[in-house]
């Protein structure tokens, strides 16, 4: 009796350690850079087929204008459907960090460079040495 209870407390702090350590994984992402946007541009899309609970980011580091001040890029996170307007399901002001849009549901996704500091007119050439994109 004492062996079996050792065994099953052993086994449980096996289990509670890998289980611990375990890091959620998105079910896929990819890393790209942006050189000389203006508003208005949209990313590469990609599907999420719903398979996690990870929330869709992208992760902007490195940002600059060439003409002014970088302070923020207003991003929207629209969803692609084929012979309709793609809908705006997410809005966030990146400051080059990470905009979060929460679990989605399965469907091709892609976000739009909507605004410069506020501005959606061509003002200044946006470039990024690293986006983030995980879902």
């Amino acid at each position: 009796m004492r062996g079996s209870r050792i065994a099953a407390a052993a086994t449980s702090a096996v289990v509670i350690g890998v289980l611990g350590i375990a890091p959620a994984f998105a079910e896929g992402g990819y890393d790209s850079s942006i050189t000389g946007w203006l508003p208005g541009k949209d990313s590469s899309d990609w599907k999420d087929n719903n398979r996690d609970s990870v929330s869709t980011s992208v992760k902007f580091a490195g940002c600059s204008v060439d003409n002014g001040r970088f302070t923020y890029a207003g991003l929207q996170l629209k969803k692609a459907r084929a012979g309709l307007p793609d809908p705006v399901v997410n809005r966030d002001n990146n400051y080059c960090d990470t905009s979060s849009f929460g679990d989605k549901a399965a469907g091709t996704y892609y976000f739009h460079y909507s605004n410069l500091n506020g501005q959606d007119t061509g003002v200044a050439f946006l470039s990024v040495r690293s986006v983030a994109v995980r879902y």
